[in-house]
């Protein structure tokens, strides 16, 4: 398997929507309050609905209740890194950093590359617990960085459509509804458009940064932190599941461990800017581990496959 080849045609030219935006945002001003708005309410849905119907439920079920749990995990090292690291940064804003993976613009291609359709399943699975976690509870954590009452920040979960669309997409599976064949290529659009978007918007958000201000130390202790818990969390996993449930083979077992190589999600930075509430720290967060993984993902996959 040609690993690098194939992730320097797939991933690597979403990084150019990094530049493109942080461009487009110092030039033209261009503004990311739209396009988070967009994704939020438009695409992501829709992409979450596609692959819930094309999912194997029980399959589903288990990789992303492994996912979900690594996510809940990751808030015990978001809390020691607060305190040990960032005291001064938000805590709830770490949580959600350490919480969220990139695994449905970022995972989908690195998994395009590596196996093409083969692995999707266990990809769009993965992305499913991901997203249940993200869409609910960290987008609870990052209202709770404007200080607003947890009703009120409970209440702006609900504002979203995403956990709709899960629960949507669910009961249609089982009522055994496939998604149309005919609608093959929107979809394939849908996710270019989420992933070309959602690093566009990472790029508009860095535009406002002072980078000579930034504690660059600081940043790499944070994820430093968050890549050796992740391993060692996900790692655990893994194994837990190949003793109790023994459901996954041995390459879907080595694809689920590269996950803990990859960016924070940039659903973050979308939340930050809907909420216009710590959008610099998201966007630094989110921008630096993506170039972390830059190095991270392929090292993996080189030992792992």
């Amino acid at each position: 398997m040609e690993i690098i080849p194939a992730l320097v045609s797939k991933v690597l030219p979403l990084y150019g929507f990094i530049i493109l935006g942080f461009f487009a945002a110092r030039k033209w001003n261009l503004k990311s309050k739209w396009i988070s708005k967009v994704l939020l309410y438009g695409l992501i849905p829709l992409v979450i609905i596609e692959n819930l119907l094309k999912a194997d439920l029980a399959e589903t079920a288990v990789i992303g209740a492994i996912v979900f749990l690594l996510a809940a995990l990751m808030n015990l090292p978001a809390m020691l890194a607060s305190r040990w690291f960032a005291p001064d940064m938000n805590g709830n804003m770490l949580k959600c950093s350490y919480s969220y993976y990139n695994i449905g613009w970022f995972g989908i291609p690195v998994g395009m590359a590596l196996f093409g359709e083969a692995q999707m399943p266990l990809i769009i699975s993965a992305y499913v617990g991901n997203a249940l976690y993200g869409d609910t509870v960290c987008y609870y954590l990052m209202s709770k960085t404007n200080d607003e009452s947890p009703g009120k920040a409970l209440a702006n979960v609900f504002k979203i459509p995403a956990i709709y669309a899960c629960a949507l997409a669910v009961i249609l599976n089982l009522m055994g509804v496939e998604f149309p064949e005919s609608l093959e290529v929107v979809g394939d659009v849908v996710s270019w458009t989420i992933s070309t978007s959602g690093m566009l918007l990472i790029g508009i958000t860095l535009a406002d940064i002072n980078f000579r201000e930034v504690a660059y130390l600081v940043f790499a202790k944070l994820l430093a932190l968050r890549y050796v818990a992740g391993a060692v969390i996900l790692v655990g996993l893994v194994l837990l599941e190949k003793v109790l449930i023994g459901k996954l083979d041995e390459d879907q077992s080595n694809l689920m461990i590269l996950l803990l190589s990859f960016p924070i999600a940039a659903n973050l930075v979308v939340f930050a800017t809907n909420l216009d509430t710590e959008k610099e720290n998201s966007a630094l967060m989110v921008g630096l581990s993506s170039i972390a993984s830059l190095l991270l993902v392929p090292l993996l996959a080189l030992i792992l496959f």
